[in-house]
């Protein structure tokens, strides 16, 4: 196993790592920064895009010149060309310290987003699914900083985080429909370190999660027990994603600054890392399926029990 140094400039919140595996190149979110970052490791070519507001996460398309990026009020269509940043719906929040942030597509093509709390209040966080006609429903409400969303290999488990809490959840999952099952633990990983962030599931079905608090990358078999423990150079890691040609590369995003409690004056805080040797590959991403063109408003918002 070895570990590099992506050569790009470092984030200030590092996130949201994904491969398109169209485009041969990774796609990452510097939060606070306000960018979308693209890298392509064949050739070095690299390129970047501002958005106006605080930005969440992203997500692929079927349109290889759009991105579908959550911003903090929102959902948003990057034109990849002329970088324009286009509401498709708007989600207010009950506050101003409370906004979307991380996500990921289920495998019909829904994406699932929480929203974070950022400024120590009420827990009002919320997991949403979004579906290309407008459609939102709420997976999960009362959460402080939901995290970790990532799905098994066949779609019907669906697994999540509460950062401070410390416990992956997963619960069963009906792949294009709307039930959900009971939530139970899947894992508590602290005896390992502290708060589940970003997470990914490899094509053996492990997971992959980053602990921002601790310093590590864990890798859970199916079943639950760990797998494998790898020390990230930077002090704070957020987030995973396999990437490369044959997917064999851990992609790695870090921290300088959340805003919130994490700060770090770390020479290598915000970098991002290729973790290259793992002997295990990932599957390629999810892709957004937007069925409806242009400016689109929230309908049929319902909680999914």
């Amino acid at each position: 196993m070895r570990i590099e140094t992506v050569p790009v400039d470092r984030d200030l919140l590092g996130e949201s790592p994904i491969w398109d595996d169209r485009a041969e190149a990774l796609y990452w979110s510097d939060q606070l920064g306000k960018r979308v970052r693209r890298f392509a490791p064949a050739t070095g070519a690299y390129r970047e895009w501002q958005v106006p507001k605080l930005l969440g996460s992203i997500a692929l398309t079927e349109n290889d010149n759009e991105l579908l990026v959550v911003l903090a009020d929102g959902l948003y269509k990057l034109d990849l060309t002329s970088g324009q940043c286009d509401c498709l719906i708007e989600i207010p929040q009950p506050r101003p310290g409370v906004r979307l942030n991380e996500g990921r597509c289920d495998p019909a093509g829904r994406l699932i987003a929480g929203s974070v709390v950022t400024d120590g209040g009420d827990a009002v966080g919320t997991i949403y699914r979004f579906s290309g006609n407008g459609k939102i429903e709420l997976l999960r409400e009362g959460m402080v900083i939901p995290n970790a969303v990532c799905f098994n290999l066949a779609g019907d488990k669906f697994y999540y985080a509460c950062s401070r809490a410390g416990i992956i959840t997963v619960r069963d999952y009906e792949r294009a429909g709307s039930h959900l099952g009971e939530e139970r633990n899947f894992v508590d990983v602290r005896p390992y370190g502290r708060a589940p962030d970003g997470a990914t599931v490899d094509a053996e079905d492990c997971l992959w999660v980053a602990l921002i608090m601790s310093g590590l990358i864990l890798r859970f078999r199916p079943d639950g027990t760990l797998d494998k423990k790898i020390e990230c150079p930077a002090p704070h890691p957020s987030s995973v994603a396999f990437g490369g040609p044959a997917l064999d590369t851990l992609y790695v995003t870090t921290v300088r600054e959340t805003g919130m409690l994490i700060k770090s004056d770390e020479p290598a805080s915000g970098s991002i890392f290729a973790i290259r040797g793992l002997d295990v590959r990932g599957v390629p991403e999810r892709r957004f399926r937007l069925t409806t063109r242009g400016e689109s408003t929230a309908k049929q918002v319902r909680t999914v029990n």
